[in-house]
């Protein structure tokens, strides 16, 4: 059987992350931007044409990987005011005790809804109008929107904390530090970043999926490489972990689940 023992892996020290801090100007190059969204308009397609077929088959993924619901439990804890520590949340919840967290590249909604279930104050974001609907109809309950890059970037300190389940995986190496750069200046000082990643080389190519035609490519990341673009950006790491893949339930990969401070 396929082990899902986690590994902790050092974190990287807030003054390494300050002496990598880039050059502001570079990261919200307009032009940076522009060139990461023309890309992500055949992606979002692809998705808008994936998403009834995905809400299917992935919106209950969570009910078979204990690992990721106790990780997004303790960081939806966390966003509700709870386990931060003495002055640790000041600054980061509103008068109720919670502070917002933006689901990033939300598809169907069911971490979104996991989050808020667990506490956590939510708003869904993604780039595919289709995932959209399809989580607005899934959880009427809850906040959707339709956001890209450059609007995330827009609306500085809007976040208290930002997650991102296997949504940077359409990103290339070089434009992952620009796109991590949004997010932390999307985020308040001090706000919590999470991301989970798939372990390993080279660009997933699919053809197909659930029997719909896509020109999608899912990249693996190797490891150690979503730390160094966090730091890059200007955010502290203070936590890595890995573990297996879940037999019969994922694809077998690795995967790499990273939190990080503004």
């Amino acid at each position: 059987m396929t082990s899902s023992r986690l590994i902790r892996r050092p974190a990287i020290s807030a003054t390494a992350a300050r002496a990598t801090r880039p050059d502001r100007d570079a990261l919200d190059s307009r032009a940076g931007f522009a060139a990461i969204m023309r890309r992500m308009d055949p992606i979002a397609r692809d998705y808008d044409a994936l998403a009834p077929a995905y809400a299917r088959a992935l919106s209950d993924e969570l009910t078979h990987k204990p690992m990721d619901r106790a990780w997004l439990t303790d960081f939806a804890s966390r966003m509700a005011g709870r386990g931060l520590g003495e002055g640790a949340g000041r600054g980061l919840v509103d008068d109720a005790g919670r502070g917002l967290v933006g689901d990033l590249g939300c598809g169907p909604g069911h971490v979104t809804a996991f989050l808020a279930s667990a506490g956590a104050r939510m708003l869904g974001l993604d780039i595919s109008a289709g995932m959209i609907a399809e989580a607005r109809a899934a959880h009427p309950g809850l906040d959707f929107e339709v956001v890209d890059l450059r609007e995330l970037a827009a609306r500085p300190a809007r976040f208290s904390g930002l997650v991102a389940m296997y949504s940077l995986i359409h990103l290339t190496p070089g434009e992952l530090p620009q796109a991590l750069a949004a997010c932390r200046v999307a985020l308040r000082p001090g706000g919590e970043f999470r991301a989970a990643v798939h372990l390993g080389e080279g660009v997933l190519r699919p053809e197909a999926l659930w029997g719909v035609p896509i020109s999608l490519g899912f990249r693996l990341m190797a490891e150690g490489e979503l730390e160094a673009a966090l730091t890059a950006a200007g955010f502290e790491v203070t936590e890595s972990l890995t573990r297996a893949p879940y037999p019969e339930v994922e694809y077998p990969s690795r995967r790499c689940y990273v939190t990080a401070r503004a």
